[in-house]
C-alpha cells in the first residue's frame, strides 16, 4: 500500500510540475476546439472534474479508464444548449465483457446551423455584404474506448476516435487515442486519476497553404483527485448510509493555453438525489457551475438524470441534460 501510495504521489508531483512549467497564453494554436466542451451533465456540474469523480459511460470522454465502473450494460445521450444556439448532442455506450474488460463506444456532434453568406467586399457604394445565400458546417467524433481492471484498485483505458470539423466547402479529419488511468487507494475514499487526451497528428484544411505544418488538436492532461468528506463505511466524516459527500480536484494542461484548475463537490441523499457544485480556476468565462441529479431503479434498471448550468457573464450561459440507463 505505501510503495502504491508513493507511485501516486509522484505521478501527481511530476505531472503538476510539468503542468505549472508554462505560464503564456497559447491560445488560438490548435483546431476542432469542440473537443474541449464537456459532455455528461453529472461531470460538467462539479466544475468538469471529470477524470475521477465520475466512473460510467460518459467516462470515455474524459478518462477512459473511468468507464471501468460500468457493471452491466449502460448508455447515455447527453443534449448541451450551446452558444448563439449551437446545439451539442452526445451518446455513449458501454458493456461489460467477463474475463476481459469494458467496452464502450461513443459519438459528438457539433452542428453550426444556417450561417449567412457575405462578401469581402461590399458591391458597389452598399455597407451590406451579404449575398442572400447561406452555408453550414459542424464537428464531428467516433470513438471505441477499451478499459480493464488489473486489481480492485487500478484500471488502465484507451480511446480510439475519428474527429472532423467541416465549414462551407472546407474540411479535415483525424484520428486520435486518449489513454488514462484510475486507481483507489482503498482509504477514506482517496482516489487519483489521470488522463492525456487527442494524440493525434497536425491537420490541414487546405491542401496548398502558407501553413504546410497544419494545425494540431487540442492536446489535454488532466490529473485528478477525489475523496470522500462524509460517508458511513470509509469517509473521513461518517454521518450515516442516507448522506455522502465527495470532494473532488482537478489540475489541467492544453498545448494551447496554461495550467488551470478545477474543483466540485457532491453531496448525495439516499443515493437518490444529488446536489453538485463547482468552480473553474484560469477561465475567462464559465467558471461557476451547479446541477442536480436524480438516480432511480425500476424494476432491473436503473435510470438516471442529471441536469447542469454553467454560469457565462457575456456569453448564453449554456444547460446540460443527460440521461442514462444502466441494466
Amino acid at each position: 500500500m505505501k510503495r502504491h501510495l508513493a507511485l501516486c504521489a509522484c505521478v501527481l508531483a511530476l505531472g503538476t510540475s510539468g503542468a505549472l512549467g508554462e505560464d503564456f497564453n497559447k491560445a488560438g494554436r490548435t483546431v476542432m476546439q469542440f473537443l474541449k466542451i464537456g459532455i455528461g451533465g453529472h461531470q460538467s456540474a462539479l466544475g468538469e472534474c471529470g477524470v475521477v469523480a465520475v466512473r460510467d459511460v460518459n467516462s470515455m470522454f474524459w478518462n477512459p479508464a473511468g468507464i471501468s465502473g460500468i457493471q452491466n450494460v449502460e448508455a447515455s445521450f447527453s443534449y448541451n444548449n450551446w452558444f448563439v444556439d449551437l446545439k451539442y448532442l452526445a451518446g455513449a455506450a458501454g458493456v461489460r465483457i467477463p474475463d476481459v474488460g469494458i467496452v464502450s463506444v461513443g459519438f459528438a456532434s457539433l452542428d453550426y446551423g444556417n450561417i449567412q453568406e457575405a462578401l469581402v467586399r461590399g458591391q458597389g457604394t452598399s455597407s451590406d455584404t451579404r449575398t442572400g445565400g447561406t452555408f453550414g458546417g459542424g464537428d464531428m467524433m467516433v470513438s471505441l474506448s477499451f478499459a480493464r481492471e488489473f486489481s480492485d484498485q487500478l484500471a488502465i483505458g484507451l480511446t480510439g476516435k475519428y474527429v472532423r470539423e467541416k465549414l462551407f466547402n472546407y474540411s479535415a479529419g483525424a484520428f486520435a487515442f486518449d489513454v488514462g488511468t484510475y486507481y483507489n487507494t482503498g482509504f477514506k475514499g482517496i482516489r487519483f486519476g489521470m488522463s492525456f487526451q487527442n494524440f493525434s497528428e497536425s491537420v490541414k484544411f487546405l491542401d496548398q497553404g502558407a501553413r504546410e505544418e497544419g494545425y494540431d488538436l487540442p492536446l489535454v492532461f488532466r490529473l485528478g483527485a477525489s475523496f470522500d468528506l462524509v460517508e458511513e463505511k470509509d469517509g473521513f466524516i461518517p454521518l450515516g448510509d442516507d448522506h455522502r459527500v465527495v470532494m473532488s480536484f482537478e489540475a489541467l494542461n492544453t498545448n494551447d493555453f496554461g495550467e488551470r484548475y478545477h474543483v466540485g463537490a457532491e453531496y448525495s441523499f439516499m443515493d437518490f438525489i444529488h446536489l453538485r457544485g463547482g468552480y473553474r480556476f484560469n477561465y475567462a468565462e464559465g467558471n461557476l457551475s451547479f446541477g442536480v441529479g436524480l438516480q432511480k431503479q425500476l424494476s432491473s434498471i436503473f435510470v438516471s438524470v442529471d441536469y447542469s448550468f454553467v454560469s457565462y457573464e457575456f456569453l448564453e450561459s449554456p444547460h446540460r441534460v443527460t440521461l442514462t440507463v444502466a441494466f
